[in-house]
């Protein structure tokens, strides 16, 4: 292939410069940092003055792209980093929510355990209740049964037997 800039230049495919050695252009005294370096004019090269020096910006190019491939090396090497932290960040988070579960079912025994426990507890108060209620109304009523007054005793006057004869109810002999 040939220089864009000078078709009667050839590029070297082997070579890392884009220019072949044996050119002018390798020759270049050009400042390859400068942004738009200018060829000076040298004897017998056929690229009047004020042109571009191609290897200058080709060496410009080259260096940038070795900056990017630094670049996107360390951004990989950052990636492969993140990639690990978030492997171990995944498997913690695993462990958390085994961790949770466990928790939220030994949680949840405990509060029946309790429920239970305080559901014995008035039941028994409860009950307790209910027997000290009976027991005094039972001597509530006793207490009032007692009290009461003595039922009135009625005496009845039965007349007096007669040995021979006398009043004599029907059904009733007379001896005693």
């Amino acid at each position: 292939s040939l220089c864009p800039h000078d078709p009667t230049v050839p590029i070297s495919p082997h070579s890392h410069s884009p220019v072949s050695p044996m050119s002018p252009w390798s020759q270049c005294p050009c400042d390859p940092m400068s942004p738009l370096p200018m060829m000076p004019t040298l004897p017998g090269a056929s690229v009047p003055t004020g042109v571009p020096c191609p290897q200058a910006g080709l060496a410009r190019c080259q260096r940038e792209a070795e900056e990017v491939t630094e670049l996107m090396k360390q951004n990989f090497a950052r990636a492969l980093e993140r990639d690990g932290r978030l492997s171990d960040l995944d498997s913690r988070a695993q462990e958390l929510r085994t961790m949770s579960q466990t928790f939220t079912r030994s949680t949840r025994a405990v509060a029946r355990q309790q429920r239970r426990g305080h559901r014995r507890w008035r039941l028994v108060l409860a009950a307790i209740g209910l027997g000290a209620l009976l027991l005094l109304l039972l001597t509530i009523s006793l207490v009032l049964w007692l009290a009461r007054s003595p039922p009135a005793v009625v005496t009845v006057a039965v007349p007096p037997v007669t040995p021979h004869g006398g009043d004599r109810t029907p059904g009733t002999t007379g001896s005693l």
